[in-house]
């Protein structure tokens, strides 16, 4: 099956002069320098795929209604729905293309190469029995391995092409690249060591992308890891200045343009935790240095390695009454916190007009969307009521003191510690 040429413009993808009530695409942002334009949201494709378990066909139907409300950013990843996500996007543009509602130049696509899951694993273990195994293979476990070498990576562009059916990715990330590290430690090698092996084997994967780059394959790459940022003395952090300095150490004219990482309203370090080694914030480096940031887990935040969500509970009657009593004690908890920090959202931006009725998600998305440096927030928006949702968040003013504001939400958070 032929793949379909092109790949995202700068000029493709301003806002257009009839955006007017196309919020998606009126508020548009430059991804990097010379770059694209993308959407201040971006439809995050973790839980999406072609079957029913995957919330099919509501999830493409939201997809269809993003793309058409001017949405133009989609991120997915080689693992996800073990590659049915893919396959969706890949099949839902071809839809809309078809019908004239969109050109491939207006939309971003990201991918992500990295885990070693389901077919994957299958395909790993193959070629270990035939003795041509990918090398520098991360294990975790029997079905979880990690792998960013060269070898793998070029295996892997060339399924996600397929799945896709695109001739060009436009951004291609290193999928938490940290996990060469937590094996790392496993086996006790030395700290700094480790960090050494790791940003030598990086510099080999950034080569390759580089090569993907030059045979149009991609247009740009990055790295999307839940330990950017993170403390030094942390075994797997990882520096977006290291990255960046081997970037640069390949080629003044590089293609490391974009990273990915969580934010939210408890995991602020992006935004406020100063990296001794930058002496500055992730955030504020990549904002200086023209490194486009994409958030996500904007609603999932990691709290005392539990989860808390920060969304208002959807329980239809019928879902609720097959709760046993202590799902629906948990889902009266949730409903109060949720109630609570709508509360403290609203405390703390009472002086901005438009935000009297905004949902608690409208809080998160506009609180992150306008922090200085981020450039588009990735949400899991696979219901059309979702889509809506965040597009009502994008109507609202704009916040010119998000950061104060996300600042002023976190230090009054009553269960932070």
């Amino acid at each position: 099956m032929a793949l379909l040429p092109g790949y995202a413009t700068a000029n493709d993808t301003k806002p257009s002069k009839n955006s007017l009530g196309r919020f998606f695409e009126s508020r548009r942002r430059c991804l990097y320098k010379g770059g694209p334009s993308v959407s201040p949201v971006g439809f995050g494709s973790y839980r999406v795929g072609l079957s029913k378990g995957l919330g099919f066909p509501e999830c493409a139907n939201a997809l269809e209604l993003a793309l058409k409300k001017g949405l133009n950013l989609i991120d997915t990843s080689t693992n996800y729905g073990g590659g049915q996500s893919e396959m969706l996007i890949g099949k839902t543009l071809k839809k809309l293309i078809n019908e004239n509602l969109i050109q491939r130049e207006n939309i971003i696509i990201v991918s992500k190469v990295g885990y070693i899951q389901g077919s994957n694993i299958e395909l790993a273990k193959s070629k270990e029995l035939q003795g041509i195994s990918f090398s520098e293979i991360s294990k975790f476990g029997e079905e979880t391995w990690h792998c960013i070498h060269p070898d793998f990576i070029f295996d892997q562009i060339e399924r996600s092409r397929s799945r896709l059916g695109l001739e060009t990715i436009d951004v291609y990330l290193l999928h938490n690249p940290e996990y060469m590290l937590k094996k790392f430690e496993l086996e006790k090698m030395e700290q700094s060591e480790a960090q050494n092996l790791f940003y030598s084997r990086i510099r080999e994967s950034f080569l390759a992308l580089e090569k993907l780059v030059e045979e149009g394959k991609i247009c740009a790459y990055g790295i999307s890891s839940n330990n950017l940022g993170a403390p030094e003395e942390e075994y797997s952090s990882v520096s977006i200045k290291r990255m960046h300095e081997i970037a640069l150490s390949i080629s003044a004219d590089h293609n490391f343009k974009v990273v990915q990482m969580p934010m939210n309203w408890l995991e602020v370090s992006p935004a406020f935790y100063d990296v001794e080694e930058i002496g500055e914030s992730t955030l504020s480096y990549a904002q200086k240095n023209n490194i486009g940031v994409m958030l996500n887990r904007p609603f999932n935040a990691m709290f005392n390695d539990g989860l808390i969500r920060l969304t208002r509970p959807q329980v239809s009657q019928e879902d609720y009454d097959k709760l046993d009593e202590g799902m629906r004690k948990g889902l009266e908890n949730w409903t109060q916190l949720s109630s609570d920090l709508e509360r403290l959202a609203k405390e703390q931006l009472a002086d901005v007009p438009g935000y009297d009725d905004a949902t608690l998600s409208q809080f998160v998305v506009s609180t992150l969307a306008w922090v200085p440096g981020v450039t588009s927030v990735l949400c899991g928006i696979r219901k059309e009521k979702y889509v809506n949702d965040v597009e009502q968040a994008l109507a609202r003013p704009s916040l010119p003191r998000a950061r104060e504001h996300l600042r002023g939400i976190y230090e009054n958070l009553e269960f932070r510690s």
